[in-house]
C-alpha cells in the first residue's frame, strides 16, 4: 500500500482539512525513516527529517491530525517520541536518550545516531517566544551534524550527542506565530527549514455519518510504519527522476514564492523536494529507488503548500473585514478619480490578496458589493465606488 494515501483514507471524515492530514502523513513517514536512509547530491548527504508547522486559527483541526500521527509513532514501539511540554533542556536530554545502533547492509558497518520524533499541537510549548538560542539549536540539529555538544554549567556537565536528528510536527496559530518568532527570526536559518501549512477553516463533516470500524485501518498503518523502520541505506535515482529534478532546479524551481518573509526559505526549496521525494518513495515501496512519479508528487506537494503559505503572514497581521473594506473603497475611489473609469475585478482581487487570506478575498468583495459600498456594472466584472455619504461607510 501507499502509506500516505492510506493515512488520508483512514483520517477521512475527521475535523481536519485535507492539507493538514496530508502533511501529517508526510511528516509521519519522514520521522519513521530517521537517519537510516539518505540521498547523495553535490550538496552532500541529505536525510529525510523535516520541520512541519500546521498553521491556522483555533478549531481548524491541527491537533486532530497531529495526535493521530503521534499515536501511530507510539504504537509501533519502534521510535523515540519526545514527551509533551518539553523545554530545551528536556528536549536535548530526550534526544540524548534516543540512541540507535544499526548495522548497515552490504558491509556498510555499524552506525550510531540519535533520532527524536516530536509531535506538538502547540509549537509555543516546545519553543518559548523570542527564544532565538533554542531556534539556533534546532537549526543546527536539523542539518544532521556529526555531533552536538552542550556544556551545562549549572550541573558541571558536558553533553555530547553523536549524529543527532529531530523531526518536528507541530501546530500553531498565526497570531501566536507572530509573537513567537520576532522579526529577526525570519532572516535566520530556522525559518528556511520549516514548511508552513496553512488552512483557514475546518471541513464540515456529518456528525452522524457512517462510523466505520477503524481498527483494521489503524493496524495497517502501524504495521506499515513498522516495516519502514527496517529500511536502511542510500536511495538511488531513476535517470528520468534525476533529470527532471535537475531541470526544475536549474530553471530556478518555478514558480517561486515572492513574499518577503520567504526569501530565505526559497533557497532550500529544492532540498525540501529531495526530502519529500524520499518520503514519497518510502511511502509507496520498500525499495530504495526514487522514480519520476516520486519527484513529481513531491514537487506537487510543496507547490500546493506554497500557494497558501503567504496566508500565514496575512493572518499574522489580520485586520477586521470592515477595515479592509474601507481600504478597498479608498483604493477603488483613488483609481476611479484618476482614470475616470470603473475598476476591473482583477485589480480588486489583487489588492485584497495582499491584505486578507485567500479564502476571504471573494467574501470581502461580495460584502462590499452587497452593502452598496461598491457597485458592479450589470453583466460586467467592473466596479465603481459609491460616495461615503450614500452608503454610510465610516
Amino acid at each position: 500500500m501507499d502509506w500516505i494515501e492510506a493515512f488520508l483514507d483512514y483520517t477521512e471524515g475527521i475535523t481536519s482539512p485535507e492539507i493538514y492530514r496530508l502533511w501529517t502523513g508526510i511528516s509521519a513517514v519522514a520521522g519513521a525513516l530517521e537517519r537510516r536512509v539518505w540521498v547523495e547530491t553535490s550538496r552532500g548527504v541529505l536525510y529525510p527529517n523535516m520541520f512541519c508547522l500546521l498553521v491556522g486559527p483555533p478549531g481548524v483541526g491541527k491537533s486532530n491530525a497531529i495526535s493521530i500521527a503521534e499515536d501511530i509513532w507510539y504504537s509501533t514501539k519502534k521510535f523515540k517520541v519526545a514527551p509533551n511540554n518539553v523545554t530545551k533542556a528536556a528536549l536535548v536530554d530526550a534526544l540524548l536518550e534516543a540512541d540507535r545502533k544499526i548495522i548497515l547492509p552490504n558491509g556498510g558497518g555499524l552506525v550510531e545516531y540519535h533520532t527524536l520524533l516530536t509531535a506538538s499541537s502547540e509549537f509555543g510549548v516546545l519553543v518559548p517566544a523570542h527564544d532565538l538560542e533554542f531556534l539556533s539549536v534546532l537549526n543546527y540539529i536539523y542539518d544532521n551534524p556529526k555531533v552536538y555538544r552542550e556544556n551545562r554549567r549549572t550541573l558541571n556537565k558536558n553533553i555530547e550527542i553523536i549524529h543527532p536528528q529531530i523531526t518536528i510536527l507541530a501546530g500553531t496559530q498565526p497570531g501566536f506565530l507572530a509573537s513567537l518568532l520576532p522579526e529577526e527570526a525570519w532572516s535566520m536559518g530556522f525559518t528556511s527549514r520549516i514548511i508552513m501549512i496553512y488552512a483557514g477553516t475546518p471541513p464540515i463533516v456529518d456528525l452522524f455519518g457512517k462510523q466505520d470500524d477503524r481498527r483494521k485501518g489503524y493496524a495497517e498503518l502501524v504495521n506499515g510504519l513498522s516495516r519502514m523502520s527496517g529500511l536502511m541505506g542510500r536511495f538511488m535515482w531513476e535517470p528520468e527522476a534525476q533529470a527532471e529534478l535537475s531541470r526544475w532546479h536549474l530553471d530556478g524551481a518555478p514558480p517561486v514564492p515572492d513574499h518577503s518573509k520567504l526569501v530565505h526559505y526559497n533557497t532550500r526549496r529544492t532540498l525540501h523536494v529531495i526530502k519529500l521525494s524520499m518520503v514519497s518513495a518510502a511511502s509507496r515501496s520498500e525499495g530504495l529507488v526514487i522514480t519520476l512519479a516520486d519527484v513529481t508528487r513531491a514537487r506537487d506537494w510543496l507547490l500546493h503548500a506554497e500557494t497558501v503559505m503567504p496566508d500565514v503572514f496575512r493572518e499574522m497581521v489580520q485586520k477586521s473585514d470592515s477595515t479592509v473594506i474601507q481600504e478597498l473603497h479608498h483604493f477603488v475611489w483613488r483609481i476611479f478619480a484618476k482614470e475616470q473609469r470603473n475598476v476591473h475585478e482583477s485589480r480588486l482581487i489583487h489588492f485584497l490578496q495582499h491584505r486578507v487570506t485567500s479564502d476571504k478575498v471573494l467574501r470581502v468583495l461580495d460584502i462590499a458589493e452587497r452593502s452598496g459600498i461598491l457597485v458592479r456594472d450589470a453583466g460586467m466584472k467592473t466596479y465603481k465606488p459609491r460616495p461615503r455619504n450614500e452608503h454610510g461607510l465610516e
